[in-house]
């Protein structure tokens, strides 16, 4: 279970990992319920429990192993299909400029990376839900399904200075590139890369 320092109103947990709000800069990566095998999501839990040593490490370790699921494509890869990515990048857009500024952006097969710019009080969390909760039931309407879409937990990283900002810019932009989607990242159709000159 995930714990958080004492008094500080800016940290809160759902399940398993720890959220930072009221953060200017933010990465987030939110996943398809089917983009991870369980045993990764079992092994996820359990680093997260126990490893006592070096958390960054532990940290950059898993991250690695969740990656190399994700860019493998694993699962239904729902988001692969236009009509569903269109879904996703118009809620991406929908608060644009209100209740933040979209930086950055990325629609993969099976997850969706996110740099965004947080202009007003809305918590991170209340962003999150609007746009997993309009895509979750708008994914389902299309496809003539019910069930989950995405996975309960995200991931959120607060941008602590310009280099971090530009890595995850890159990040983001590479993504696909490295996942083999595209051969340079302005090819890219799902991204707020694509038609840019690199």
């Amino acid at each position: 279970m995930c714990t958080m320092p004492d008094n500080n109103t800016d940290y809160h947990c759902r399940n398993y990992l720890p959220h930072i709000e009221r953060r200017r800069f933010q990465m987030i990566t939110f996943r398809l319920y089917d983009s991870l095998p369980a045993h990764v999501v079992q092994q996820w839990k359990e680093r997260i429990e126990t490893d006592k040593s070096d958390k960054t490490e532990a940290k950059r370790r898993l991250l690695v192993l969740i990656d190399n699921y994700e860019d493998a494509g694993y699962g239904s890869c729902l988001l692969r299909e236009e009509r569903v990515a269109i879904i996703v990048k118009d809620a991406l857009h929908y608060f644009e400029g209100d209740r933040y500024r979209l930086l950055a952006w990325c629609i993969m097969p099976n997850h969706v990376h996110v740099l965004i710019e947080q202009l007003s009080n809305v918590p991170l969390s209340t962003i999150l839900h609007s746009w997993r909760s309009y895509t979750s039931k708008r994914i389902n309407e299309l496809l003539d399904r019910s069930g989950k879409v995405w996975m309960s937990e995200y991931f959120d990283r607060y941008i602590r200075d310009s280099k971090h900002f530009d890595s995850a810019v890159r990040y983001i932009h590479n993504n696909p590139v490295n996942a083999g989607l595209c051969a340079i990242q302005s090819q890219y159709p799902w991204s707020s890369a694509y038609g840019l000159e690199t």
